[in-house]
């Protein structure tokens, strides 16, 4: 599915680009947007052959770089938080209005994305979950899926769910899905049963795959700021009540703790956010939050589910500028009426 719907979306930029109305029509009067990019990993193209791990996170080294090339040249980069100060006070966005985060917080952001915004001066802001700064929980629970399928394994036994094939990656990500559905808990157990079983042994790369507190003192000291992503990674709608409370405030804690800065900012695990966990984050004291809805940042947007753009090896030189531009909103609109009338 997410093959086809990248398939669709190229056709339809190709085609804008090939009638020169890939960058959008002229702003008019009273027009005001931004886009939020997401990334997670970014990593040297030839980095990405055999990779191990979950590749649809991974944005090669070489495409960020041109990305950050255009965005340095064409558009206004601003910190989310400045961002969300605007629409917090009603102000208008400026033109081709962008902000940049990622998630997570990898390694990989410090070592290959970090240079490339310090050397264009462009701010942006990492997720933490802050359980697995410099390694200390191990690898995450997907990319450990994900090393099982590395490993010429087959298939597995899941507790709970059977034998699940992993022949095809889209067998892969059925069990991905299928695994999401429960609390993580019974993911961290349920997956290092599996490995126990398969005799693999714990990650030795976990411990450099995620950034030290070190590094993150020394990028905040370039313009990149932090904010929380929880302490697990855990989907918060699947969790308890109380742990969504300890997850959303441990988190926002750490954050402060080890950057000696307030920590305005949330992000839902894989978007994931219902009615209870927006009450949650709010009244955790942060002043937006982040989710991963594929629209445009329009004024009167719910800052406590504010959409974001994600990114990865997919996205061309040609969808990153469809992306940036009015364009998708504009096709939505459009569409939208016709969808209903054939519902």
């Amino acid at each position: 599915m997410a093959d086809t719907r990248a398939h669709a979306e190229l056709a339809l930029a190709w085609a804008l680009r090939l009638t020169g109305r890939l960058d959008g029509p002229a702003a008019r009067p009273g027009d005001s947007r931004a886009v939020i990019l997401a990334y997670h990993r970014v990593l040297p193209r030839d980095a990405i052959h055999g990779f191990s791990f979950l590749e649809d996170l991974v944005t090669p080294l070489e495409s960020f770089a041109s990305q950050m090339d255009y965005l340095s040249a064409h558009c206004q980069v601003v910190p989310p938080e400045q961002l969300i100060a605007w629409l917090r006070d009603g102000q208008a966005l400026p033109r081709r209005c962008v902000s940049i985060t990622f998630d997570d917080g990898y390694a990989d952001n410090y070592v290959h994305a970090f240079p490339i915004l310090k050397r264009h001066r462009l701010p942006a802001t990492i997720f933490l979950t802050t359980g697995f700064v410099g390694g200390q929980s191990g690898l995450f629970w997907w990319d450990e899926i994900c090393r099982w399928r590395a490993a010429g394994v087959k298939s597995v036994d899941v507790e709970g769910l059977g034998r699940r094939s992993l022949a095809t990656l889209a067998q892969r990500d059925r069990l991905l899905a299928e695994m999401k559905r429960l609390p993580m808990d019974e993911i961290v157990r349920r997956v290092r049963d599996v490995s126990t079983q398969l005799g693999l042994a714990p990650d030795s790369r976990a411990a450099g795959d995620f950034v030290t507190w070190e590094q993150v003192r020394e990028m905040q000291k370039q313009g990149i700021s932090f904010g929380a992503h929880t302490v697990s990674h855990c989907l918060l709608p699947v969790e308890s009540a109380q742990r969504r409370s300890v997850e959303i405030r441990q988190s926002r804690a750490d954050v402060e703790r080890e950057t000696g800065r307030p920590c305005t900012l949330f992000c839902y695990p894989n978007g994931a956010v219902d009615a209870l966990t927006e009450n949650e984050a709010r009244d955790a004291g942060f002043a937006a939050a982040m989710a991963t809805l594929p629209r445009d940042v329009l004024p009167g947007a719910d800052l406590y589910r504010l959409p974001r753009k994600v990114l990865n090896h997919r996205v061309s030189p040609t969808v990153f500028r469809f992306r940036l531009s009015p364009n998708p909103e504009r096709i939505k609109q459009v569409l939208r009426p016709r969808l209903r009338r054939s519902a």
